[in-house]
């Protein structure tokens, strides 16, 4: 498959990048309201891998600001060892609430365009999983 925009690059990229954060670990609490941005998205992405040029520009474009965010982040954190990132944090979950909405739908056109392709299939099964219903 040929990657016909540089910038589909960065969801192949950020694929491999995107961890969830001990900052966005679920706890038992947060079970009933569904996956975490974070786990979702990596769910998103996994589709996305499957044909890169059918990404939207804003879905690349989010991505983008969440890998920068991500970096910015972890840069502070080794620099200045501050426990109290709690801003830092909230964009940063701010931009996984955004990338997922950017890209949701390209992921959910991609399972409904390719459902058939066995690699495919696998992560749209796991992208569709019903979750508890949102509050």
């Amino acid at each position: 498959m040929t990657i016909t925009h540089p910038g589909r690059l960065a969801v192949l990229f950020l694929s491999g990048t995107l961890a969830v954060s001990p900052a966005f670990a679920q706890t038992d609490d947060d079970e009933a309201a569904g996956p975490s941005p974070a786990v979702q998205l990596q769910k998103i992405v996994a589709v996305l891998q499957s044909d890169p040029n059918s990404t939207s520009q804003s879905c690349v474009d989010a991505l983008t600001e969440l890998h920068k965010t991500q970096d910015t982040l972890e840069a502070e954190q080794k620099r200045t060892n501050d426990p109290d990132m709690a801003v830092a944090r909230d964009v940063l979950e701010t931009d996984f609430e955004t990338a997922v909405e950017s890209c949701a739908a390209d992921a959910t056109a991609l399972c409904d365009k390719h459902g058939s392709d066995p690699k495919v299939a696998r992560a749209c099964t796991t992208l569709v999983q019903p979750g508890p219903a949102p509050k």
